[in-house]
Protein backbone atom coordinates (compact mmCIF):
# COMPACT_ATOMS: atom_id res chain seq x y z
CA UNK A 1 0.00 0.00 0.00
CA UNK A 2 1.29 3.38 -0.94
CA UNK A 3 0.84 6.62 0.83
CA UNK A 4 2.66 9.77 1.72
CA UNK A 5 2.78 11.91 4.78
CA UNK A 6 0.47 14.91 4.61
CA UNK A 7 1.11 17.72 7.06
CA UNK A 8 -1.90 19.17 8.85
CA UNK A 9 -1.43 22.76 9.90
CA UNK A 10 -3.04 23.57 13.22
CA UNK A 11 -3.28 27.22 14.16
CA UNK A 12 -3.72 27.77 17.88
CA UNK A 13 -4.81 31.20 18.98
CA UNK A 14 -4.54 31.94 22.68
CA UNK A 15 -6.66 34.77 24.00
CA UNK A 16 -6.33 35.59 27.69
CA UNK A 17 -9.47 37.34 28.91
CA UNK A 18 -10.08 37.70 32.65
CA UNK A 19 -8.22 34.50 33.41
CA UNK A 20 -9.99 32.51 30.62
CA UNK A 21 -8.00 30.89 27.83
CA UNK A 22 -9.74 30.49 24.48
CA UNK A 23 -8.17 27.99 22.05
CA UNK A 24 -9.20 27.95 18.40
CA UNK A 25 -7.98 25.10 16.23
CA UNK A 26 -8.13 25.61 12.51
CA UNK A 27 -7.39 22.97 9.89
CA UNK A 28 -5.77 24.21 6.71
CA UNK A 29 -8.50 24.36 3.99
CA UNK A 30 -8.32 21.92 1.08
CA UNK A 31 -9.81 22.89 -2.32
CA UNK A 32 -13.04 21.13 -3.31
CA UNK A 33 -12.24 18.63 -6.14
CA UNK A 34 -13.97 19.30 -9.51
CA UNK A 35 -16.17 16.17 -9.54
CA UNK A 36 -16.99 16.14 -5.83
CA UNK A 37 -20.69 15.42 -5.25
CA UNK A 38 -21.58 14.41 -8.82
CA UNK A 39 -23.63 11.28 -9.50
CA UNK A 40 -23.98 11.96 -13.23
CA UNK A 41 -21.26 13.10 -15.68
CA UNK A 42 -21.11 16.92 -15.57
CA UNK A 43 -20.55 17.02 -19.33
CA UNK A 44 -24.05 15.56 -19.83
CA UNK A 45 -25.98 17.41 -17.12
CA UNK A 46 -27.11 20.55 -18.95
CA UNK A 47 -28.43 18.66 -21.97
CA UNK A 48 -31.94 18.09 -23.37
CA UNK A 49 -32.75 14.64 -22.03
CA UNK A 50 -36.01 13.07 -23.22
CA UNK A 51 -38.00 11.03 -20.72
CA UNK A 52 -39.11 7.69 -22.15
CA UNK A 53 -40.81 5.46 -19.59
CA UNK A 54 -38.36 4.74 -16.80
CA UNK A 55 -35.28 5.93 -18.68
CA UNK A 56 -33.95 9.18 -20.14
CA UNK A 57 -32.48 9.43 -23.64
CA UNK A 58 -30.09 12.01 -25.03
CA UNK A 59 -29.32 12.30 -28.75
CA UNK A 60 -26.87 14.90 -30.05
CA UNK A 61 -25.57 15.55 -33.55
CA UNK A 62 -22.14 17.13 -33.40
CA UNK A 63 -18.79 16.98 -35.15
CA UNK A 64 -17.32 16.33 -31.71
CA UNK A 65 -19.47 13.27 -30.98
CA UNK A 66 -16.41 11.10 -30.35
CA UNK A 67 -14.94 13.71 -27.99
CA UNK A 68 -18.19 13.92 -26.03
CA UNK A 69 -18.27 10.13 -25.82
CA UNK A 70 -14.71 10.00 -24.49
CA UNK A 71 -15.32 12.76 -21.93
CA UNK A 72 -18.51 11.12 -20.67
CA UNK A 73 -16.72 7.77 -20.33
CA UNK A 74 -13.91 9.30 -18.29
CA UNK A 75 -16.28 11.15 -15.98
CA UNK A 76 -18.41 8.05 -15.44
CA UNK A 77 -15.33 6.19 -14.29
CA UNK A 78 -14.26 9.08 -12.06
CA UNK A 79 -17.62 9.25 -10.27
CA UNK A 80 -17.71 5.55 -9.54
CA UNK A 81 -19.32 3.80 -12.51
CA UNK A 82 -17.82 0.57 -13.83
CA UNK A 83 -17.79 -0.43 -17.48
CA UNK A 84 -19.39 -3.87 -17.78
CA UNK A 85 -19.64 -4.24 -21.58
CA UNK A 86 -18.45 -2.45 -24.67
CA UNK A 87 -16.97 -2.61 -28.17
CA UNK A 88 -14.19 -0.10 -27.45
CA UNK A 89 -11.88 -1.68 -30.07
CA UNK A 90 -13.97 0.00 -32.80
CA UNK A 91 -12.78 3.45 -33.89
CA UNK A 92 -15.74 4.86 -35.83
CA UNK A 93 -18.71 3.35 -34.02
CA UNK A 94 -18.48 2.65 -30.30
CA UNK A 95 -20.76 1.84 -27.41
CA UNK A 96 -20.24 1.00 -23.75
CA UNK A 97 -22.40 0.05 -20.77
CA UNK A 98 -21.66 1.56 -17.36
CA UNK A 99 -23.15 0.55 -14.02
CA UNK A 100 -23.24 1.87 -10.45
CA UNK A 101 -25.28 0.68 -7.47
CA UNK A 102 -28.27 2.79 -8.47
CA UNK A 103 -28.06 3.66 -12.16
CA UNK A 104 -26.92 2.39 -15.57
CA UNK A 105 -25.60 4.39 -18.54
CA UNK A 106 -25.44 3.27 -22.17
CA UNK A 107 -23.21 5.48 -24.34
CA UNK A 108 -22.67 5.30 -28.08
CA UNK A 109 -21.43 7.40 -30.98
CA UNK A 110 -21.48 6.84 -34.71
CA UNK A 111 -19.84 9.49 -36.88
CA UNK A 112 -21.43 12.77 -35.80
CA UNK A 113 -24.20 11.24 -33.68
CA UNK A 114 -23.95 10.72 -29.90
CA UNK A 115 -26.44 8.71 -27.84
CA UNK A 116 -26.82 8.28 -24.09
CA UNK A 117 -29.48 6.28 -22.23
CA UNK A 118 -29.66 6.31 -18.44
CA UNK A 119 -31.88 4.81 -15.76
CA UNK A 120 -32.38 1.42 -14.08
CA UNK A 121 -30.50 -1.48 -15.68
CA UNK A 122 -33.54 -3.32 -17.09
CA UNK A 123 -34.99 -0.12 -18.53
CA UNK A 124 -31.73 0.83 -20.23
CA UNK A 125 -31.31 -2.64 -21.70
CA UNK A 126 -34.81 -2.50 -23.18
CA UNK A 127 -34.43 1.04 -24.48
CA UNK A 128 -31.13 0.38 -26.27
CA UNK A 129 -32.79 -2.26 -28.41
CA UNK A 130 -34.86 0.53 -29.94
CA UNK A 131 -32.24 3.27 -30.09
CA UNK A 132 -28.81 1.64 -30.40
CA UNK A 133 -26.26 3.09 -32.81
CA UNK A 134 -23.38 0.65 -32.86
CA UNK A 135 -24.58 -2.53 -31.22
CA UNK A 136 -26.62 -3.92 -28.40
CA UNK A 137 -25.16 -4.51 -24.93
CA UNK A 138 -25.76 -8.26 -25.32
CA UNK A 139 -23.40 -8.30 -28.31
CA UNK A 140 -20.43 -6.61 -26.66
CA UNK A 141 -17.29 -7.79 -24.93
CA UNK A 142 -17.74 -8.31 -21.21
CA UNK A 143 -15.16 -6.64 -19.00
CA UNK A 144 -14.40 -7.18 -15.32
CA UNK A 145 -13.85 -3.56 -14.34
CA UNK A 146 -14.09 -3.57 -10.51
CA UNK A 147 -16.67 -1.41 -8.79
CA UNK A 148 -15.75 0.97 -5.93
CA UNK A 149 -17.78 -1.21 -3.55
CA UNK A 150 -15.81 -4.30 -4.54
CA UNK A 151 -12.61 -2.31 -4.06
CA UNK A 152 -13.72 -1.32 -0.54
CA UNK A 153 -14.57 -4.92 0.34
CA UNK A 154 -11.27 -6.22 -1.05
CA UNK A 155 -9.28 -3.66 0.93
CA UNK A 156 -11.24 -4.49 4.09
CA UNK A 157 -10.41 -8.19 3.63
CA UNK A 158 -6.74 -7.35 3.12
CA UNK A 159 -6.64 -5.23 6.28
CA UNK A 160 -8.62 -7.83 8.21
CA UNK A 161 -6.10 -10.53 7.33
CA UNK A 162 -3.37 -8.49 9.02
CA UNK A 163 -5.33 -8.53 12.27
CA UNK A 164 -6.09 -12.24 11.93
CA UNK A 165 -2.35 -12.93 11.75
CA UNK A 166 -2.08 -11.33 15.20
CA UNK A 167 -5.15 -13.17 16.52
CA UNK A 168 -7.02 -9.88 16.82
CA UNK A 169 -10.80 -10.08 16.36
CA UNK A 170 -12.66 -7.82 13.96
CA UNK A 171 -16.37 -7.57 13.24
CA UNK A 172 -18.67 -5.55 10.94
CA UNK A 173 -20.03 -2.42 12.63
CA UNK A 174 -21.58 0.93 11.84
CA UNK A 175 -19.24 3.91 11.83
CA UNK A 176 -20.22 6.44 14.50
CA UNK A 177 -17.83 9.23 13.52
CA UNK A 178 -18.26 12.02 10.97
CA UNK A 179 -18.81 11.21 7.29
CA UNK A 180 -18.05 13.33 4.21
CA UNK A 181 -21.08 14.30 2.12
CA UNK A 182 -19.84 12.27 -0.87
CA UNK A 183 -17.86 9.09 -1.56
CA UNK A 184 -17.84 6.31 -4.14
CA UNK A 185 -18.10 3.51 -1.58
CA UNK A 186 -17.58 2.84 2.12
CA UNK A 187 -17.00 -0.10 4.42
CA UNK A 188 -16.70 -0.10 8.20
CA UNK A 189 -15.75 -2.55 10.94
CA UNK A 190 -14.43 -2.59 14.51
CA UNK A 191 -11.20 -3.96 15.94
CA UNK A 192 -11.31 -5.52 19.41
CA UNK A 193 -8.22 -3.98 20.94
CA UNK A 194 -8.40 -2.14 24.24
CA UNK A 195 -11.74 -0.41 24.38
CA UNK A 196 -12.20 -0.96 20.64
CA UNK A 197 -11.24 0.91 17.49
CA UNK A 198 -13.66 1.80 14.68
CA UNK A 199 -12.29 1.59 11.14
CA UNK A 200 -13.86 3.24 8.10
CA UNK A 201 -12.79 2.75 4.47
CA UNK A 202 -13.82 5.42 1.95
CA UNK A 203 -13.17 4.96 -1.77
CA UNK A 204 -12.37 7.81 -4.18
CA UNK A 205 -11.03 8.25 -7.71
CA UNK A 206 -7.96 10.30 -6.90
CA UNK A 207 -5.79 11.68 -4.14
CA UNK A 208 -7.28 15.18 -4.21
CA UNK A 209 -10.68 13.69 -3.27
CA UNK A 210 -9.06 11.67 -0.47
CA UNK A 211 -7.45 14.79 0.97
CA UNK A 212 -10.69 16.76 0.76
CA UNK A 213 -12.59 13.97 2.54
CA UNK A 214 -9.97 13.94 5.27
CA UNK A 215 -10.22 17.73 5.61
CA UNK A 216 -14.02 17.57 6.03
CA UNK A 217 -13.78 14.87 8.68
CA UNK A 218 -10.89 16.42 10.55
CA UNK A 219 -12.82 19.67 10.94
CA UNK A 220 -15.40 17.81 13.03
CA UNK A 221 -13.41 15.31 15.08
CA UNK A 222 -9.86 14.28 15.91
CA UNK A 223 -9.20 11.09 13.97
CA UNK A 224 -6.26 9.15 12.53
CA UNK A 225 -5.86 8.48 8.81
CA UNK A 226 -4.11 6.18 6.36
CA UNK A 227 -4.11 6.52 2.59
CA UNK A 228 -3.91 3.46 0.35
CA UNK A 229 -4.27 2.28 -3.23
CA UNK A 230 -7.38 0.19 -3.87
CA UNK A 231 -7.03 -1.18 -7.37
CA UNK A 232 -7.74 1.68 -9.77
CA UNK A 233 -9.10 3.76 -6.88
CA UNK A 234 -7.71 5.55 -3.85
CA UNK A 235 -8.80 4.79 -0.31
CA UNK A 236 -8.95 6.84 2.87
CA UNK A 237 -8.80 4.61 5.95
CA UNK A 238 -10.04 6.31 9.11
CA UNK A 239 -9.54 5.22 12.73
CA UNK A 240 -11.59 6.28 15.75
CA UNK A 241 -10.85 5.31 19.34
CA UNK A 242 -8.57 5.94 22.29
CA UNK A 243 -5.11 7.13 21.20
CA UNK A 244 -3.32 4.14 22.75
CA UNK A 245 -5.72 1.68 21.11
CA UNK A 246 -5.41 3.34 17.69
CA UNK A 247 -1.61 3.31 18.06
CA UNK A 248 -1.71 -0.43 18.65
CA UNK A 249 -3.94 -0.96 15.61
CA UNK A 250 -1.66 1.12 13.43
CA UNK A 251 1.40 -0.77 14.63
CA UNK A 252 -0.15 -3.91 13.11
CA UNK A 253 -0.81 -2.22 9.78
CA UNK A 254 2.73 -1.58 8.62
CA UNK A 255 2.90 -0.12 5.12
CA UNK A 256 0.76 2.97 4.57
CA UNK A 257 1.86 6.28 6.01
CA UNK A 258 0.01 7.47 9.08
CA UNK A 259 -1.59 10.89 8.93
CA UNK A 260 -3.10 12.82 11.80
Amino acid sequence: MKGRVAVTVVLTVLLVMGGLIYREHKTKPVPRPPLWGFHDPPVLINMSWEKLGEVEILTITSENASGLYGKAMQQLQDIGYSMTQGNWSELTCQWSLWESKNKTYYLAYNGSKFLAVRGPYDGVMKATKKTWLCGRPKNGTITSSPSPWKAAEALALSIGSEFMKKNVTISPSNWTGPLPDWYLAKFSFSVKLGKGVEVLILIYSNESEVKYAEYLMEKREKLRFLESDAGQYKALIVFKGRAEDVDEVLSILEGPEVRG
